[in-house]
């Protein structure tokens, strides 16, 4: 029987789940900018910290995925370090957006985000991207979960041919 966190065959569940963390983390960023562009930034100050926390809770999702996909994989392998690294940058990334909601939460009523707060978050969101690097590099140059068949449609079309080349 195999593992719903792993997804079905052929379709990972953790690579389809990171897309929502990876949109809302910038999405708050670009809140916390609007705060200083208007008057009042209340409403987006607020915003910032609903999209962190709708992050965070979908991080936990993806983490959970990720964990069981990174288990998977032959430890002490070229693919096991790198993965290891990226889950130990996807982690401090997402600790460092849980500080920074935290440190939000104390004061959402301001009318614009805490500079301190911004640059946290940008240098988060720097962290981020490396990991996603990171998890794009396990996946297209380490072929981790990837199926190693050709598909019906690309063998019917004559595209067959080794898919793990770039």
């Amino acid at each position: 029987m195999t593992n719903p966190l792993r997804g079905g065959r052929g379709r990972p569940l953790h690579p389809a789940l990171v897309h929502f963390p990876v949109a809302l983390y910038p999405t708050s960023l670009l809140f916390d900018w609007l705060s200083y562009l208007t008057s009042d930034g209340t409403p987006y100050v607020k915003g910032a910290y609903a999209l962190i926390v709708t992050a965070l809770v979908a991080s936990l999702v993806v983490a959970i995925t990720g964990f069981v996909d990174f288990l998977a994989i032959e430890n002490g392998s070229r693919a096991w370090r790198l993965a290891f690294t990226h889950l130990t940058v996807m982690l401090t990334t997402s600790g460092l957006f849980l500080a920074s909601a935290i440190l939000r939460r104390r004061d959402l009523d301001v009318t614009s985000t805490p500079f301190g707060l911004v640059l946290l978050d940008a240098f988060a969101l720097a962290l981020l991207a490396v990991g996603v690097v990171l998890g794009h590099d396990l996946v297209f140059r380490h072929g981790q979960r990837v199926e190693a068949g050709v598909s019906g449609a690309r063998q019917s079309q004559g595209l067959g041919g080794d898919l793990s080349r770039p």
